[in-house]
């Protein structure tokens, strides 16, 4: 069984390039917003979720990011969660921290960067004995 990741970002062309990337390794879920990412954590209980910081309605600012950080750890606290920023400040990246991330990645990230944080982050694949 693949280990289940949600993509948040509202950049669809971001999310597609990760989907199409990580796909044969991961069950990957997306979401674009607040409410969709919420909706998806509670269904889905991800084991990882890529987690940008400026999303709507406020993209102008990392809250509605933190927002998801904060439910993603309260309510699915063994899930690990690797934030994605153009606003990769080291204060920025502390408070990341200290809302429970477990990695942090600048925009623009390169792809093999981000699979090399992924493979620490994400459980080992579970195998099928049938």
């Amino acid at each position: 069984m693949k280990p289940r990741l949600l993509i948040v970002d509202d950049d669809a062309a971001i999310t597609q390039q990760l989907f199409w990337t990580l796909i044969d390794e991961y069950e990957v879920i997306a979401a674009s917003d607040l409410q969709s990412a919420l909706r998806r954590t509670m269904i889905y209980a991800p084991d990882v979720a890529i987690l940008d910081l400026h999303l709507p309605p406020l993209t102008d600012s990392p809250d509605v990011g933190m927002q998801i950080l904060d439910y993603l750890k309260a309510h699915v606290p063994e899930s690990k969660v690797l934030v994605i920023s153009s606003e990769g400040n080291a204060e920025t990246q502390r408070t990341c921290f200290q809302h429970g991330a477990d990695g942090f990645l600048d925009k623009p990230f390169e792809t093999e960067q981000l699979l090399s944080m992924l493979r620490l982050l994400a459980p080992e694949r579970q195998f099928d004995m049938a």
